[in-house]
């Protein structure tokens, strides 16, 4: 036997000369594969100024050096790109996603209770550091996406809030829909769990102050969603 099953890491052969080679060899392999985690999927061409041990998940029809090389997981060693060919079941955190995702028939998928043609249950949490406006009324940047299900919204008051005595979160229409009478001091915090509901069109989360403007404060929120995947007819 030359290599590991699983992995396919080099086997040192009875008698061989230069062992430390095979050896340093199978340590570097894992070194890339044990606990994957990647910087990102999304890179179609390799990034200019790589770091020593710097991993990314090759996407489809890459270009440059990882031409030929789809799906693969990219680390670079020694001055170099290495591939390794993922096998069906692996597991990666994508650390510019916040999350994790599969190898399965394939190809990466993200999602739980994926089906063998790509359609997939979906959850996710989308998170702003929002620094509220100089208005009675304050919108997020991010948006509750369209067509997905929504299960409430948290936040957490990283810079106090100045202006109003308290705030509320909800969106346009239904102003306090997450949770009315928050406090505006240092760590104050919003945990506002609601009856789940789909958003039709994508919809940003709104701040309301119940009487004069904010005139400051910063505070970090997240949406907590599901959506469904549909087919990828790959």
């Amino acid at each position: 036997m030359s290599e590991t099953p699983s992995l396919s890491l080099p086997v040192i052969a009875p008698a061989q000369a230069q062992k430390h080679v095979t050896h340093n060899d199978a340590l570097m392999m894992l070194d890339a594969l044990v606990q994957l985690s990647v910087i990102s999927r999304s890179l179609t061409a390799p990034p200019a100024t790589p770091g020593e041990g710097d991993r990314y998940l090759v996407p489809a029809a890459a270009t440059g050096d990882w031409a030929g090389h789809d799906h693969s997981i990219a680390a670079w060693h020694d001055g170099a790109w290495r591939f390794f060919p993922p096998q069906e079941g692996w597991r990666c955190v994508v650390v510019e996603e916040g999350g994790d995702t599969r190898f399965l028939h394939g190809r990466w998928r993200q999602g739980h209770a994926i089906t063998s043609f790509g359609s997939a249950l979906v959850f996710d949490a989308i998170a702003e550091t929002h620094v509220l406006d100089a208005a009675v009324t304050s919108d997020t940047a991010i948006v509750i996406p369209q067509r997905s299900l929504l299960f409430g919204v948290t936040c957490l008051v990283t810079d106090p809030v100045t202006g109003p005595a308290s705030f509320a979160v909800g969106v346009s229409g239904d102003a306090q829909r997450f949770g009315n009478g928050i406090g505006t001091g240092l760590n104050s915090q919003l945990n506002g769990p609601a009856q789940p509901i789909v958003y039709w069109a994508d919809t940003p989360i709104r701040f309301t102050s119940p009487d004069v403007p904010f005139t400051g404060g910063i505070v970090q929120v997240s949406a907590h969603i599901a959506r469904l995947q549909i087919p990828d007819f790959q």
